[in-house]
């Protein structure tokens, strides 16, 4: 694996024409692969958006009651996310409601297809992140991912030692000016053994997690499209990054 493709690229590649091209010519051109913290992470956001428009539709007789739905309680980045999964369903079946409704069961096994489509097989897998395991459970008129979720009371992974192993890493980051305030809140409390690396902490440093297995990959590359937040920790751990042409 030369290039280890983020969250960010493997949800625009599916979901943003204007980026899909350009992300496929780099998958094409390179040997590209993932992990399974990004698929942690990927599951967190897009499968589990699904997971709730899935249970908006049963509660809907129409795609104009979907979007109202939507638009009144749905918010910040959710509201973004759940919208491209709508408009892309909507494609998928032509607007057809009845179809859409008939088939929405299938489509989480469609997202994860879509998340391996081109990629090297066979996942890193540094921090053993069990929300890549993850799987949508559809009961009639309601869906649910419930292994999707972790505390730092749980130990379903491997990030305590992730971060041990990459402990030296970690303590450049502690002093990178450019990172945003609460990621390094969030380095010194892990350094400090007050907090371990997981639940909201461990989402808090996926970037770091993510840029760091990258280390891993022949290039030392991460391929992302959120270039502002990744490039003060490439710079700080010595990771090169694959820009996607904007």
């Amino acid at each position: 694996m030369e290039i280890l493709l983020d969250t960010t690229v493997q949800i625009e590649r599916i979901f943003k024409r204007a980026k899909k091209e350009k992300i496929e010519k780099i998958i094409a051109e390179h040997r590209c692969g993932s992990s399974t913290y990004v698929l942690g992470e990927y599951k967190s956001t897009i499968v589990k958006d699904f997971v709730a428009l899935y249970n908006i539709m049963c509660m809907e007789d129409s795609l104009a009651g979907v979007r109202e739905h939507i638009n009144d309680t749905v918010f910040h980045r959710h509201f973004q996310r759940i919208y491209y999964i709508y408009n892309d369903i909507c494609k998928l079946y032509n607007d057809d409601f009845e179809l859409i409704k008939e088939h929405l069961g299938m489509y989480p096994k469609l997202l994860e297809h879509r998340f391996w489509y081109g990629l090297e097989p066979g996942l890193m897998d540094g921090t053993r992140c069990h929300r890549a395991k993850a799987k949508v459970l559809v009961q009639g008129k309601k869906a649910e991912i419930p292994d999707v979720n972790c505390s730092k009371k749980d130990n379903f992974c491997q990030s305590c030692e992730f971060f041990e192993m990459h402990r030296e890493a970690f303590l450049e980051l502690k002093d990178e000016k450019n990172l945003p305030e609460k990621m390094k809140n969030a380095i010194r409390k892990v350094l400090e053994g007050s907090e371990l690396l997981k639940g909201d902490i461990c989402r808090t440093l996926g970037d770091c997690i993510i840029a760091l297995e990258a280390l891993g990959t022949e290039g030392n590359m991460v391929c992302t499209t959120n270039e502002k937040d990744f490039r003060p920790i490439c710079n700080a751990i010595g990771i090169n990054m694959c820009q996607v042409p904007k």
